[in-house]
């Protein structure tokens, strides 16, 4: 087969793993040693392995925090596949600036809404996969393949085609009320129990005098680093995302108020 070769690549792709296996295993190795099997010159790069299991939302936000940083082409590949095995679709997105590989299950829905996509595709052609493709381990047997294969230069079109209706998470939006308060919701908790709310800093328009309700409590310390309160006490910023978050000085936020994803954070 001919492979049809963008020659904008550079000498050394760039391949990227966001996943929920953890890394006491062998699931995130063998996708690697996958890829360099099929392009040897890849660069592949961690953002991350730790989602939690089947946590497709906080992978989605995940990834489009990390991706933009990355150069043009960067082909990411994303795995958290609750329904691996059944009728769920295998999909890459192309857009102007890079490439999404993983399940068609919404883990892509921040890619549809933010960039321009010029079109997803079905990733059926087994040309591109391991000859054996396992019914519980498609990110190492056609995930990992086929994005070692769209690195390499491969077109989108010799994958399979194209998915007019790629599936969309609903993702919670945060609503501003008649009374001036804000509504919105924890999205995730990252590595230090810090929880990310899907508020943006600009809705605080530059004012520190807000009450923040979550988790039973209220807070009114709004700073711009965690280090203007003092170790152990709660605190409301704005995160690098440009998102709102409640953190706790060298401690963990996210255990002390028992919040979970989903849970509401109220803001007066």
């Amino acid at each position: 087969m001919t492979h049809l070769v963008d020659e904008r690549r550079t000498a050394s792709p760039i391949i990227t793993l966001t996943t929920d296996f953890g890394q006491s295993d062998a699931y995130v190795a063998s996708m690697k040693g996958v890829i360099l099997g099929v392009l040897p010159r890849a660069q592949i790069v961690d953002i991350t392995h730790e989602i939690v299991p089947q946590n497709i939302m906080q992978a989605l936000y995940v990834l489009s925090r990390a991706s933009p940083f990355f150069p043009s082409h960067t082909v990411h590949v994303a795995v958290v596949d609750p329904d691996v095995g059944t009728d769920r679709r295998p999909i890459g997105v192309f857009t102007d600036s890079a490439c999404y590989i993983g399940p068609d299950n919404g883990i892509f829905t921040h890619v549809y809404d933010h960039e321009n996509v010029k079109e997803v595709r079905l990733l059926s052609d087994p040309a591109y996969h391991l000859p054996v493709v396992s019914n519980t381990f498609h990110g190492r047997d056609i995930f990992a393949a086929v994005a070692a294969h769209v690195a390499s230069g491969v077109s989108p079109h010799h994958l399979g085609p194209e998915v007019p209706d790629p599936v969309r998470m609903d993702l919670p939006e945060p609503k501003q009320l008649a009374d001036g308060s804000i509504s919105g919701q924890i999205l995730y908790a990252d590595h230090f129990g810090n929880l990310v709310s899907n508020i943006p800093d600009s809705w605080l328009m530059n004012r520190e005098d807000w009450r923040f309700k979550i988790g039973g409590v209220s807070i009114s310390e709004f700073h711009h680093a965690y280090g203007n309160v003092m170790p152990g006490q709660l605190v409301v910023l704005t995160g690098s995302s440009g998102l709102i978050e409640v953190a706790v000085r060298n401690g963990n936020a996210a255990d002390q108020l028992n919040v979970l994803p989903g849970d509401p954070l109220k803001i007066e």
